[in-house]
């Protein structure tokens, strides 16, 4: 089991409970969509953009 987390290219250090934890979650979650195939390597990419402002 490998589990990376890339922030700004700068990779963030995983403990065991976390490493596992992300690992079974993201598994689970491909799982229950029912691919056609089993994954083998899994890629996910999140950008973060600016925040809309809100006004009160």
């Amino acid at each position: 089991m490998k589990v990376q987390i890339l922030v700004n290219g700068k990779e963030v250090k995983l403990k065991d409970f976390p490493k596992r934890a992300l690992y079974n979650v993201v598994l689970g979650f491909l799982k229950s969509l029912k691919l056609e195939e089993e994954p083998k390597n899994i890629v996910i990419e999140i950008e973060v953009g600016e925040r809309e402002h809100i006004v009160d």
